[in-house]
């Protein structure tokens, strides 16, 4: 294989390395009045803004190329000895477009000139590429929350939005991130800037350039160009805004404040006022030249200023049930609405019963006695606030919400990006770029306010700071007139830092922790979490901070050889992060409903409650971490070559292909593991066993210090065909086999960092360690890979497949393409993809399939430990040990999952329909529909199964109405109507626009519900509501039913432990709540003079006010708001506001 590869990269050695393009191509052919081909004849390109020229020269066969066009309108002018020139005005191209100019020459003087205006054809005649583009005007002038012009790819056919949006500001980067494009994975796009890719290392879009600093963008659902790679889905091209030689700026401030906002749903369900808000966006850019038609410059700036709301709905305990009263605690009503309770059981009681069934003793009157309450609860809880409202009216969940003065965010951000092009000479050009912004935010409180700190604060990112910083140089040079160079530097650099300051100094012993604990441990408030809708207490601490940063050279050469245009080179990324998370270094402690139900081995809803557990002091599970810090690196390398061939004037054929290698993941201080070692004996002895199995290490014993062994298989080849059937219709198809950057990073090794595991009990059911002294054995530190094979022995843990390759996507498309009147182009296409090796986590030290059948009674026996005493501080270390765990594979571990197995994969198919109205006549927009079905491979429905579940993908989206439009009214001086009108009433009547953003996508798939098992009945609801927006009629382990209305059969029964999943993981007939999202802008211009223009404008975001319920309806069977949208009531949209702005024009 690496001889192979080798004979491939010698082929290319001579070649410069290559990159995705992000600038346009005009290619065509000149031909004679008889239709001849006119061959030797001089072909320019004059840049209008610029006058940048590039220059090539006809072909034996009349064929041409133009290369490496900066977007912008363009004079072509043609000259040949016994011809007329030629000479072709506004010519307009677009970003990555391959425009297309056929041109008669007209025998004659070449003094003679003939002048025409371009009529650029909308139909698509010279590859199988599909996307839309968004022009500078549309993308300043129409409706976006944020300013974000990453909303502007929501509008092209085959994307979908994959998370909730409430806020879209340039900072909010899972929101620019999350969308799926053509079948593609969510954060598996390429965004470039510039032609330089702009993603962190997990994916996510790095830096959000200005409005005003952006030329245009484009969004590429289908890429069968081999220049492009690294996808699963589609490729987001931003093309920066170069200066020219007239002077261009503006200025401008958007205001937003609380009179000019809707309230939040659950405010007025709670009826709360609403909150004060104040966002203030202030900016402007200027541009030109600094010496004309040679170097030329553009500079934008904005900065946000904001207070605004983030309302929150949580719940907290009662009153009573801080002190351990649970007498009006309730979790249903029966069929005839009476109150059912939550019943408390003592685990300190916990027994045999029969039928291998465990007993416990409820306490009385339901209440727990207040000698009995342990002081840490009692202190944590005595710093919670009650509920301010009464909540659910069952359980009392979801009491406290905000009242509009202690949950804010406060943000400053001021962001900027500088432009420099340079004319070196006639054959030689260079641009450099350098954009910067930084985020300053504090955010809100739950339980404190900005007077009285809370030390038991939930609210994390406290404060919250973000730095991007994005650069590229990029040197163009024309060897010949048929021949181009292009070489690019990128830089693209993510700085963060979350957690929250306000636990620090905590004292530790004076909460009630032992003075052992509280030696060791860091002086910082705890975490607790206690499940369900409630916020828990404590935060994890500051100085979380990744750095990441991608370094990349690239470059290509293009060659116009008569019929065949080609393309060859590559591109290197080194890519490179700095992690540094403390995780909970004070401890984490979680809390639910097992200790004080009824029977451990069986999930009741109505038994045990997570806050009496909590003042019991028994957690079900807890720890603390002592992390080191993390600096991963990953090379990336790139080689392609892409040939377009004009066969006819009618058909236009692409080959490409492209040979990509994705380094492994290494890491400074090689904390990696090598994955796990399944053969190699034990360095553990106990008494009758023969030990197997342990952790393998990177850049130890041998191993590789890469985390995956190296992937050398990755050609992908390419292929694409345009023909056209007249000059109004072509036909289109194409194939692409991609591969895809992966940014799977298992996060701290086993060994490096350390977390010291709670042992919450070791005999079934009955509590061994209590939160008054969590750690007996004390907390441990790392030891790095010097333990070798009995690293973490008695735990489980997390550890990659080193086997796992690069994941691939085919990707495939066949479209129809029609020019109708009036500058209409319509689009009918199927669309579809196969992606292959996906990421699947794998248990990998579970109980056979034959033994889990045993089930809770024979698993859970307790019987005699053979590890008793070699396992100090962990749960395998007592004289006795649950059955199942001598029934693993590997006795010594609890859990491990086997990460990144290349196993998954994913199929999509689509019909896409658009409709696009080229701006004439004062109207441009996009109609965009797609029909879509998603299905996915990616992980297993239990742990002992072979085969992986195939379900419907978490982002289906069957149905996506996309609109996105402008409209110039005809009214006014050089308008259709009231042109003769005196000109004051002509400038009050003139001038206006009006721009909206429709959007109307069907819901999600709801996941299947925890701890439920499926009866066959029909889950959906005729009449659905927020409250219950399924059946949640559910048969109980005792035989009477909770959630019912009238006669319902039992849709669900309460899954029990050690019984398999023998239906589908999600629901596609059952569906989170739709997205319909209307924005809106009017704008007002007002000519001062005819080169300055002075804009208002009125922006109505979400106009018609309608909630959005992303996160769906709560679907565990235990929980007390089973079947309610968000539980809270809480939307993940924000309600209307309304934004006024003003922005100068020169």
């Amino acid at each position: 294989m690496k001889k192979h590869l080798l004979a491939v990269l010698a082929t290319l050695t001579y070649l410069p390395l290559a990159a995705q393009e992000f600038r346009a191509t005009l290619s065509g052919r000149i031909t004679d009045p008889s239709g001849a081909a006119v061959g030797g004849a001089k072909i320019e390109a004059r840049l209008l803004a610029t006058g940048a020229v590039t220059s090539s020269a006809s072909a034996g066969d009349g064929s041409y190329q133009l290369s490496f066009l900066t977007p912008g309108a363009y004079v072509i002018t043609v000259e040949k000895t016994g011809f007329r020139k030629s000479v072709r005005e506004g010519v307009n191209l677009q970003v990555a477009e391959r425009g297309v100019a056929d041109i008669t020459l007209a025998i004659g003087e070449t003094t003679q000139s003939i002048t025409v205006a371009a009529d650029t054809a909308l139909i698509e005649t010279e590859s199988a590429d599909r996307g839309l583009t968004i022009e500078s005007k549309r993308m300043l002038n129409t409706p976006l929350q944020g300013r974000n012009i990453f909303a502007q790819a929501w509008s092209a056919p085959g994307v979908s939005v994959t998370a909730g949006v409430q806020r879209l500001r340039p900072f909010d980067i899972a929101g620019s991130s999350g969308m799926a494009i053509s079948g593609g994975r969510p954060s598996g796009n390429e965004v470039l800037i510039d032609g330089v890719s702009n993603l962190t290392r997990a994916g996510s879009v790095a830096y959000v350039p200005p409005a005003e600093g952006t030329g245009e963008f484009k969004v590429q659902t289908t890429s069968y160009d081999a220049q492009y790679g690294w996808t699963t889905g589609g490729v987001i091209n931003v093309v920066t805004k170069s200066g020219g030689n007239q002077w261009h700026g503006s200025a401008f401030e958007f205001l937003q404040n609380t009179r000019l906002n809707a309230n939040t749903f659950n405010s007025n369900r709670n009826g709360i006022a609403r909150s004060s808000s104040h966002i203030n966006t202030f900016g402007g850019d200027v541009s030109g030249p600094i010496l004309k038609n040679k170097l030329f410059f553009a500079f934008s700036y904005e900065n946000i200023r904001q207070v605004i709301p983030d309302p929150f709905a949580t719940s907290v305990p009662t009153a009573l049930q801080k002190d351990g009263d649970f007498s009006q605690t309730y979790f249903a009503r029966d069929a005839a609405g009476a109150l059912q309770i939550q019943t408390i059981y003592d685990p300190f009681t916990t027994r045999d019963g029969p039928g291998g069934t465990l007993l416990r003793d409820v306490f009385a009157g339901n209440r727990i006695p207040a000698n009995r309450i342990n002081p840490i609860a009692k202190s944590v809880l005595g710093l919670i606030p009650l509920g301010n409202v009464p909540g659910n009216s069952t359980t009392q969940l979801s009491n406290l919400v905000s009242t509009g003065g202690t949950r804010k965010f406060t943000d400053f951000f001021p962001e900027y990006s500088s432009r420099v092009d340079y004319n070196l000479s006639e054959n030689t050009r260079l641009f450099v770029r350098y954009s910067r912004n930084a985020l300053a935010e504090e955010r809100g409180f739950i339980y404190s306010t900005t007077s009285t700190i809370n030390p038991a604060e939930t609210s994390g990112n406290t404060p919250f700071k973000r730095e991007n910083h994005s650069a590229t140089i990029q040197l163009t040079r024309t060897l010949s007139p048929s021949s181009v160079l292009d070489f690019r530097l990128g830089l693209a650099r993510f700085l963060g830092q979350s957690g929250s300051s306000i636990g620090k100094g905590a004292n530790i012993t004076g909460m009630g922790f032992s003075q052992q604990f509280g030696s060791q441990a860091v002086a910082w408030f705890p975490r607790f979490d206690w499940g369900g809708n409630y916020s828990g207490a404590g935060s994890s601490p500051t100085n979380n901070d990744p750095i990441g940063q991608t370094n990349s050279f690239q470059g290509s050469f293009s060659k116009n050889a008569g019929r065949h245009s080609v393309k060859t080179g590559g591109e290197f990324r080194l890519q490179r992060a700095y992690i540094r998370n403390p995780g909970f270094w004070a401890g984490t402690f979680s809390f639910d409903q097992t200790f004080t139900g009824r029977d451990p081995l069986r999930s009741e809803p109505g038994s045990g409650h997570p806050i009496a557990s909590f003042l019991l002091g028994t957690a079900g599970s807890g720890g603390l971490d002592v992390n080191t810090q993390l600096a991963r690196q990953q090379r990336l390398f790139s080689v392609f070559v892409q040939d377009d061939i004009r066969v006819t004037s009618k058909l236009k054929l692409n080959f490409g292909l492209r040979w990509d290698f994705l380094g492994p993941l290494t890491d400074r201080f090689n904390s990696l593991t090598r994955g796990f070692d399944t053969e190699s004996v034990s360095p553990l002895r106990a008494p009758g066993v023969n030990l197997k199995g342990g952790l393998r290490f990177a850049g130890a014993g041998g191993n590789n210090r890469g985390i995956f062994d190296h992937d050398w298989n990755n050609f992908g080849p390419r292929f694409g065909a345009a023909y056209q059937l007249n000059s109004k219709t072509v036909l289109r198809g194409g194939y692409g086999l991609i591969y895809a950057q992966t940014f799977d990073d298992p996060g701290a090794a086993p060994g490096f960092s350390q977390r010291t595991p709670m042992v919450t009990s070791i005999r079934t059911g009955v509590p061994q360690n209590t939160l008054t002294n969590p750690f007996p054995d004390g907390i441990l530190q790392p030891v790095g890979s010097s333990l070798g094979l009995a690293t973490f022995l008695g735990n489980g843990f997390n550890v990659s497949d080193p086997t796992r390759v690069v994941p691939w996507t085919h990707q495939f498309s066949f479209e129809v393409q029609r020019e109708l009147p009036g500058q209409f182009l319509v689009s009918a296409a199927y669309v579809g993809s196969r992606i292959r090796g996906l990421s699947v986590t794998k248990p990998i030290n579970e109980i056979p399939r034959e033994a889990f059948a045993r089930g809770a009674a024979d698993l859970t026996r307790n019987v005699t430990n053979p590890l008793a005493g070699l396992l100090p501080g962990t749960a395998l270390n007592g004289a006795t040990v649950q059955q199942q765990q001598l029934l693993r594979p590997f006795i010594q571990f609890t859990g491990i999952n086997q990460l990144n197995r290349a196993e998954g994969t994913s199929a999509y198919n689509s019909f896409q329909l658009m409709i696009y109205k080229r701006l004439s006549n004062g109207l441009n927009f996009s109609m965009a529909y797609t029909n879509s079905k998603t299905l996915d491979r990616t992980s297993y429905a239990n742990a002992q199964d072979t085969q992986l579940e195939k379900v419907v993908a978490v982002w289906d989206i069957p149905q996506n109405v996309q609109i996105n439009g402008l409209y110039e009214l005809p009214f006014g001086k050089g308008k259709k109507f009231g042109s003769s009108l005196h000109p004051t009433i002509g400038r009050m009547i003139g001038g206006w626009e009006v721009s909206a953003i429709a959007r109307i996508q069907e819901g999600q798939p709801m996941n299947f519900p925890a701890n439920a098992a499926a009866t066959g009945a029909d889950p959906r609801l005729s009449d659905r509501s927020l409250d219950r927006w399924f059946n949640t009629c559910t048969q109980l382990p005792t035989g009477a039913t909770r959630g019912c209305v009238g006669s319902e059969p039992p849709v669900w029964t309460i899954r029990q432990p050690f019984t398999f999943q023998r239906w589908s993981s999600r629901i596609s007939s059952v569906r989170k709540p739709a997205i319909n999202n209307l924005d809106v802008s009017v704008i007002k211009n007002n000519k001062i003079t005819e080169r300055i223009n002075l804009l208002f404008r009125v922006d109505f975001l979400n106009a018609t006010n309608t909630p959005q319920f992303f996160n769906g309806p709560v679907t565990d069977a235990n929980s007390g708001n089973f079947g309610r949208i968000a539980g809270a009531m809480d939307q993940s949209n924000l309600p209307r506001f309304i934004q006024i702005s003003m922005k100068l024009n020169f």
